[in-house]
């Protein structure tokens, strides 16, 4: 375990249960076979599980040091990116869209089913659980072709984990533009480039990886990898706050989830550096999913 690191972060607003993230509680340079760690979830107050890319393996791993307690393989290689946990079973995404539904089968999970998500991105990496509408959230991160307003929306769809089937609208529609001008209003430094024409326009391009739900404020957390972003929304897709992430400590971060307590944890891939899960410590009780 390493001890908290400084982040650069946009700063907090008041009364919106916004974490510190310039205090970790912990920080743990993971083994190098996750250098390419995606996708992380909950299991209960000691252990977390994630994916690793290209890899259809489901990692448990130890909160108490950081170490891989267990290893299930559960398909052929893939892009493995988004997961999530519900009840006592797994759904673990591939960028193409499929997803498998993963049980436990004495000492294995393994998988039960699969099926294709039906929508019309094409590199889908976030998955979360929505436990008071009890339904999977789903994160693409390719924004659709089209004209320039076509392109600055992203949205966020959903799937009953009982069915399998995707509920027929999006659960959030948001504006790149709308959200970067809430953001700089709000203080937060939003960084900007000069094309060569002159023109400064905006980097952050909010291709998610990730995607969770704040136990204490109901509030949606969307996590940014290519940008080291984290967008925080209302259950209408009001802005709320977005956090700028240091990069030296989290340079790829692909995986967010919270534990029963409300602690938030972030997973990054290794660029450079070691793979890391950072910490923050939360104040909420949450049933199981």
């Amino acid at each position: 375990m390493k001890w908290p690191l400084l982040l650069t972060l946009a700063p907090l607003l008041p009364g919106n249960g916004g974490y510190d993230l310039s205090k970790p509680v912990a920080t743990f340079d993971l083994p190098a076979e996750l250098t390419e760690i995606s996708g992380l979830t909950d299991v209960d107050e000691r252990t977390v599980a994630c994916l690793h890319d290209e890899a259809a393996t489901l990692f448990l791993l130890d909160l108490a040091n950081g170490n891989i307690r267990e290893r299930h393989v559960f398909g052929p290689p893939g892009d493995m990116e988004g997961l999530t946990r519900v009840g006592n079973g797994f759904f673990a995404l591939r960028s193409d869209g499929l997803v498998y539904h993963l049980q436990r089968k004495g000492e294995r999970y393994t998988a039960v089913d699969s099926f294709a998500l039906r929508l019309p991105n094409r590199n889908i990496e976030g998955l979360g659980y929505d436990d008071r509408l009890k339904r999977v959230l789903v994160s693409p991160k390719d924004n659709l072709k089209g004209d320039a307003g076509v392109r600055d929306l992203r949205q966020v769809f959903a799937f009953d984990p009982r069915t399998h089937q995707m509920l027929p609208d999006p659960v959030l529609t948001y504006s790149v533009d709308d959200i970067l001008r809430k953001a700089q209003a709000s203080g937060v430094k939003v960084p900007i480039r000069t094309t060569p024409k002159g023109r400064q326009i905006p980097t952050i391009k909010f291709r998610m990886a990730s995607i969770a739900v704040d136990p204490r404020t109901d509030n949606y957390l969307l996590l940014s990898a290519v940008d080291q972003t984290l967008l925080v929304l209302d259950r209408t897709g009001k802005f709320v706050q977005l956090y700028l992430l240091d990069e030296k400590l989290l340079p790829k971060p692909e995986g967010i989830t919270f534990l029963a307590n409300g602690d938030l944890l972030i997973a990054s891939e290794g660029k450079g550096t070691p793979p890391r899960l950072v910490r923050y410590a939360g104040h909420v009780s949450r049933g199981d999913k």
